[in-house]
């Protein structure tokens, strides 16, 4: 597969991590590589590129670029918008992103994961349950290390799970996993794809190559999910209440088989019910032992940043769920415990419309807001008639939920904005609330 890039000219489009991965491997298999980002590298950036010896052009994209070019690699977060594109695909030019890269250069197999939400917590259960096997077993995309550094590691008898988002999956052509999820779909990425049926296609595009001998895994109760199932081919799916995978009288169930209760399972939160259960319908292909799974589903506590389990902080059951950055991801949250919830929220301001998270507000006890959307939520908290507060950060933020929680109660960061009024990521602003937390129980033991 490699030969197929020697004294090819290949322009990567991108200088992040994932770009100079993928300039790496072209590099090293015989491509004439040339490196261009709109903006600037960082200096570190700058120094690995260098080591690479490949033409660079940073600051912006010349369409000059484009008459010495046969393949653009793109990363995925650069838009199709921008002009050294539209004039690419006008001269029909090859555009992939390092997902399809990833694919070219190994014979490994691929079990892909893409969803609105749920996406990481689910590949990392589905990467963990499958290390009991006999198979090696490596993690890429948007978590771990990037694909194609992984791919071109990787042996044949190899699996390889990936996290796959809806930019990257807008670039692929011959990516075929022999397993793949679609867990649900609901308005994200707007700006970037247009409008929603565009991205519930690109999201579709996960389908695209397999066939009847492959596993494909779909949300049963979500209709926009099910219109993505190609029509010659036939999915398990999941669901709470019904389908291949699903609870019945409070036990995970495989095909009508009991694999263990939910009150055992380490995930909480009833969103993560419904991760297990795609996870368990990816993984049956391979023949994982029973014992290994249940262990698994025993003791796999989640992922940081998606509803976290911080600990018992003072009484109160406290959770991080800072990659909540839509409503969906909130109204899962809010909606997976039993017990009465403080909720801390708020961030950046996109106009979206709170509404919809009023029907899984029924145990939030008390609001605490912060930041550029905190008085829209202290509204929409008032407008349910509970006690709710508008604060500037969430220094102020959590000391104030404290006060407003009992002993058993559960403190949840489930924010429904971006990170960016005040944090660079939502991993900055959950680590931020989990030290927050830290040092109130240390001043109030």
């Amino acid at each position: 597969m490699q030969k197929q890039w020697k004294g090819k000219r290949v322009l990567v489009l991108g200088a992040a991590r994932s770009g100079i991965a993928a300039a790496a491997y072209l590099n090293d298999v015989g491509a004439i590589v040339t490196i261009n980002a709109g903006s600037e590298p960082t200096a570190e950036e700058r120094a690995k590129i260098e080591t690479l010896g490949v033409r660079s052009i940073f600051g912006s994209h010349p369409l000059t670029l484009l008459d010495e070019t046969d393949v653009i690699v793109k990363n995925p977060g650069i838009p199709y918008h921008i002009p050294l594109l539209q004039e690419a695909l006008t001269r029909h030019m090859p555009i992939y992103t390092e997902v399809e890269l990833a694919y070219l250069a190994t014979d490994a197999t691929f079990v892909g994961i893409t969803g609105s939400n749920g996406k990481t917590t689910t590949t990392t259960l589905v990467h963990e349950l499958l290390k009991g096997g006999t198979r090696p077993v490596h993690v890429a995309g948007n978590i771990g290390f990037p694909a194609i550094e992984v791919a071109s590691k990787a042996q044949a008898d190899d699996i390889i799970v990936i996290e796959l988002s809806s930019f990257q999956l807008m670039g692929v052509e011959a990516f075929h996993p022999k397993a793949a999820a679609l867990l649900n779909l609901s308005e994200a990425h707007l700006d970037y794809h247009g409008d929603f049926e565009s991205y519930a296609d690109a999201k579709g595009n996960l389908f695209r190559n397999m066939t009847d001998a492959d596993r494909l895994v779909v949300k049963r109760a979500d209709a926009e999910v099910m219109k993505r199932v190609p029509e010659q081919l036939t999915a398990q799916t999941f669901g709470y209440e019904a389908g291949d995978a699903c609870v019945t009288d409070g036990w995970i169930t495989l095909h009508g088989n009991a694999v263990i209760p939910v009150s055992e399972l380490a995930l909480g939160g009833a969103h993560n019910v419904e991760n297990v259960l795609a996870a368990l319908l990816l993984i049956e292909p391979f023949d994982i032992p029973r014992s290994h799974v249940e262990r698994v589903l025993r003791t796999f506590g989640g992922v940081a940043h998606r509803t976290e389990n911080v600990g018992r902080i003072l009484g109160r059951n406290v959770y991080n769920d800072s990659k909540a950055t839509n409503n969906v991801a909130t109204e899962a949250a809010l909606a997976g415990f039993t017990s009465p919830i403080v909720w801390l929220c708020g961030g950046l301001e996109r106009g979206a419309d709170l509404a919809s998270l009023i029907p899984a507000m029924a145990r939030v006890k008390a609001v605490v807001a912060y930041g550029e959307t905190a008085e829209r939520f202290k509204t929409l908290g008032e407008s349910q008639g509970i006690p709710s507060f508008a604060v500037d950060t969430l220094e102020a933020a959590v000391p104030l939920a404290f006060r407003q929680s009992a002993e058993d109660d559960v403190l949840l960061l489930s924010p429904a904005c971006a990170s960016w009024d005040q944090y660079k990521t939502f991993e900055e602003r959950g680590e931020h609330f989990v030290d927050l937390v830290r040092k109130y129980e240390e001043a109030n033991r």
